[in-house]
Order: structure tokens, then C-alpha cells, then sequence
């Protein structure tokens, strides 16, 4: 579904991020991914998928840029940027300092404006090119979460509308994918009473898993979805 395609994945290594780049590998992408701190997990990655990793500061956005750039003159332009690196600071509001807003706003919203920006350069001298941001339920919905991270992803899904229409005379689409809990990543922090009143209201009846997520990213992210612009695709096993 991917062949031929080069597909590079922000926070490549964290557990939704290694599960896309690990089956747009299966399905014949070339995978390129960031990564932050951990080394190890990015070279597990690599060995797994068979990919390049790129150490990456989302809130450094002269150096991001540097390493686009790099990036770009190794490999060429990429066909598919799927925006998946946040972070989430479990904090009341009562309890919120500026700078736990600042690191959820820096990374999750201004990391990937910018990350894009970086990217979509390449994309709109080839002409074409698919964009996939990951957003949140925590986003969409009247949930227990935290407010930093649920401002950061209603951010996400204005971002995807508003790239939508600038970048359509490009062939560039962008769509975005909300995941409901997963059985790990993020939703490992969320209170068992939160997880079980989710999993009442799930017509599924059971967290989602990476890979289920991942197939979603990977259609979007091909030619058979072509016609697929400027949309919100929820996976969360109906709630």
C-alpha cells in the first residue's frame, strides 16, 4: 500500500509512533522517524523497521529546521508526514504554571506548525504530498483529562482544517486521526475509575491497540486515499 513512498513519522518511538512506523514499513514505505532522548528505543525502531532516525528538539525550531534540511539533501523529499510527537502533563488547572503550558503548547501545537512548515516545502515543489496529524478524543470530547493536552489537540484539528484549504492547490492532502484509549502510550496514565467508566461507554468494549490505530494512518497516508481530505477520522471503538 506504501511502496515506493518515504514516510516520515514525528516521535517515532514512543508506542503509537513505533507501531506506524513498524507497519508503514510492512507496507513498503521508507520509514524516517524522530526521536528526542531515548537512543536505544530509536535504534530499535531502525533495526525493526529498517528506517533512519533523526534526534529532534520539537520545541528548537532553528535547529528542527536544520535537520529537515539535512534530512531532505540524504533522502530526498518525503511523500507523507505523519505529525505524532506530544507530550501530556497530567495537572489540574488550579495547579498549572506557565511552564507546564508552554511544553504542551511548544510541542504539541508549535513543534508541529513547524515541523510541517519544514516539510511541506518539499512537498509543494513535487506537488503532491499527504499530511496526518494526531489528534485526540481529549480534544473532541467532555472527558477527565488534562487541560493542557486537550487545548493542544483541539489546536490539532483546526491545524488539519486550515492546511486543508491552503495547501489543496498543491495535490497536498491532510487529514487527522483521533484515537480513543489505547491499551498503552498516553492512556497507561489515566485512573483506573476514568479507564473503566471509558470502557462502559465503548461500544467495542476494550482500549484500541497501536496497530489499529497505525492501519487507519497508513490508508490515509496512501493513494487509495486519494479522495480523503480534510477530515477527522475517530478510532475509538465507538463512544
Amino acid at each position: 500500500m506504501l511502496k515506493g513512498k518515504t514516510v516520515f513519522v514525528s516521535g517515532g518511538t514512543g508506542y503509537l509512533g513505533s507501531g506506524i512506523c513498524g507497519l508503514a514499513a510492512e507496507y513498503g514505505a521508507k520509514v524516517l522517524f524522530s526521536y528526542n532522548r531515548n537512543e536505544a528505543e530509536a535504534a530499535e525502531v531502525e533495526k525493526k523497521t529498517g528506517g533512519k532516525a533523526f534526534r529532534i528538539d520539537m520545541r528548537d525550531v532553528p535547529a528542527m529546521s536544520g535537520v529537515v534540511d539535512r534530512l531532505a539533501r540524504e533522502n530526498g523529499p518525503i511523500d507523507v508526514l505523519v505529525n505524532n510527537a506530544a507530550v501530556s502533563n497530567i495537572m489540574p488547572l488550579a495547579m498549572l504554571e506557565e511552564e507546564d503550558v508552554d511544553q504542551a503548547l511548544d510541542i504539541n501545537v508549535k513543534g508541529t506548525l513547524f515541523l510541517t512548515r519544514a516539510f511541506v516545502k518539499g512537498m509543494i515543489a513535487s506537488r503532491r504530498g499527504a499530511i496526518v496529524n494526531i489528534g485526540s478524543i481529549a480534544g473532541n470530547r467532555i472527558l477527565d483529562v488534562p487541560i493542557t493536552y486537550a487545548a493542544s489537540k483541539a489546536a490539532i484539528n483546526g491545524i488539519t482544517y486550515a492546511l486543508t484549504a491552503e495547501l489543496k492547490r498543491f495535490n497536498i492532502r491532510v487529514n487527522s486521526v483521533i484515537p480513543g484509549m489505547l491499551d498503552g502510550g498516553v492512556s497507561k496514565g489515566v485512573p483506573p475509575g476514568h479507564r473503566e467508566d471509558f470502557l462502559k461507554h465503548c461500544a467495542t468494549g476494550r482500549p484500541g491497540t497501536a496497530r489499529e490505530i497505525a492501519e487507519v494512518v497508513c490508508f490515509l497516508s496512501s493513494d487509495r486515499a486519494s479522495y480523503v481530505n480534510g477530515q477527522q477520522i475517530v478510532v475509538d471503538g465507538g463512544v
